[in-house]
């Protein structure tokens, strides 16, 4: 499905998905690798008025990366499909998955977005979630698929 030298980064419109759609094209200049862009579309219809709203926030957070993407091949996509399991069958190949996390610190316990945890549990490669600038400390968190998730 993906090569090894491919990152794929899910992009839903929100700022934390923005910020991963950054730090994914980052990590691909610095790696030699290409990106997927892939904004799930959870309503059936392949074509209509939500795919081709899918479509047109997704190029339009592609096209906003601007010099940042240079010489950096990114493809979009907008599958059909619940978020995470679509994200985690886009990456079975892949050397990376990156997501954007809008969770938030609940008494001192990371609470993440159910999308982030459902990748985190199911990916067979390293996940990567990027946190909303501000929102965490420590920057982006990255788990491989060994790593024990509660």
């Amino acid at each position: 499905m993906n090569s090894p030298s491919r990152i794929v980064v899910g992009v839903d419109g929100s700022p934390a998905a923005k910020a991963a759609l950054v730090w994914a094209v980052q990590e691909a200049k610095r790696t030699n690798a290409s990106v997927l862009a892939l904004s799930v579309c959870q309503l059936s219809q392949s074509s209509g008025p939500f795919a081709d709203t899918h479509r047109n926030e997704l190029a339009a957070a592609v096209d906003a990366l601007g010099l940042t993407a240079d010489g950096v091949r990114i493809d979009q996509d907008v599958p059909f499909g619940q978020p995470g399991p679509t994200l985690v069958a886009f990456s079975q190949d892949a050397a990376l998955l990156v997501v954007g996390d809008h969770g938030y610190d609940k008494a001192g316990v990371l609470v993440m977005s159910a999308v982030t945890s459902y990748c985190l549990r199911h990916a067979r490669c390293p996940v990567v979630a990027v946190p909303l600038e501000g929102a965490h400390h420590d920057g982006p968190l990255m788990l491989r698929p060994e790593t024990p998730v509660r």
